[in-house]
């Protein structure tokens, strides 16, 4: 494992998450910084210390641990890179999420419990140094852009030098093969957050997990364009469909996923906590009772 030029002056780590990865980001520049952490300490020990270590890099010439918000498959390192001398900034609306990342998993479960798993015990938080704000900017290159719609606290790293947008989660088009659909958990911000990014106009945009149709890389504005205007055309496709099946019947939102999933072709995860969001989010915008009765 090792970090690859996937852009100019941009790296990435691909860190296995089941049978997809997370993306840890090495941004080079007056300034380094280290996006995201992956899963676990664990994931620091065996992939992210030996890849970095492998580049020479010392926690020194790291000049921010940064993450592109607070769900445990991007957080879930920091604790054991700050315990090694790696300093944490985040998104101001990241700090209370990151101090404790386990509570926040168990709150995001907590909404469907019925369809969700254990919260991953080994989550660990950490007190960033250093908080943030909106289009703030980092070693005069790095913007910081919040975009949220997947989560509350979901942002973007737009690298002004070349155009190059890391989007983390934020940007969700089909999800990934784990996950089911795109999860959503404010879809009226997120497409607020699309609406943005586009007049952005990036030049390349680097996903934070392979996701279905795209992969791990959009390359040309047009291309990344097309690609903001697509993940907000799957949304409409989300809502006609759902609507379509609550006026033939069905009103139970599990079913209703389900269906969702089979009807994009999509591979039903173990657990609908995911897509159950997203669907809660489509019935509220269309005026539905989130029920899971018959």
């Amino acid at each position: 494992m090792c970090f690859e030029q996937i852009a100019p002056d941009i790296e990435l780590l691909r860190v296995p998450l089941g049978p997809i990865w997370t993306g840890v980001f090495l941004v080079s520049g007056a300034e380094t910084y280290l996006i995201d952490s992956g899963s676990s300490g664990e994931d620091v020990r065996q992939y992210i210390l030996p890849a970095l270590e492998q580049r020479g890099i010392k926690p020194g010439d790291i000049a921010y641990l940064l993450c592109t918000h607070c769900h445990g498959d991007h957080v879930g390192g920091h604790q054991e890179l700050t315990s090694r001398g790696f300093r944490a900034a985040c998104f101001a609306g990241s700090a209370v999420k990151l101090r404790d990342p386990l509570y926040y998993s168990r709150r995001i479960r907590a909404a469907f419990p019925g369809y969700s798993p254990e919260a991953p015990s080994s989550l660990r938080g950490c007190v960033p140094v250093r908080l943030i704000g909106d289009s703030e900017l980092l070693g005069g290159f790095l913007r910081l852009i919040h975009t949220p719609g997947h989560d509350t606290d979901t942002v973007c790293f737009l690298d002004e030098r070349s155009g190059t947008l890391i989007s983390g989660d934020s940007l969700q088009w089909n999800g990934t093969v784990t996950q089911g659909t795109a999860l959503v958990m404010e879809l009226p911000y997120y497409l607020q957050s699309l609406e943005r990014l586009r007049a952005l106009a990036p030049e390349r945009i680097l996903p934070g997990h392979p996701y279905l149709p795209v992969g791990d890389k959009i390359e040309g504005r047009k291309a990344c364009g097309e690609a903001l205007r697509q993940c907000a055309l799957i949304m409409d496709e989300y809502r006609r469909f759902l609507e379509e099946s609550w006026e033939a019947g069905e009103h139970n939102a599990a079913r209703l996923a389900e269906r969702l999933i089979g009807q994009i072709g999509g591979l039903r995860p173990e657990h609908l906590f995911l897509p159950l969001y997203t669907v809660r989010e489509q019935l509220v915008a269309l005026g539905h009772p989130v029920t899971f009765g018959e």
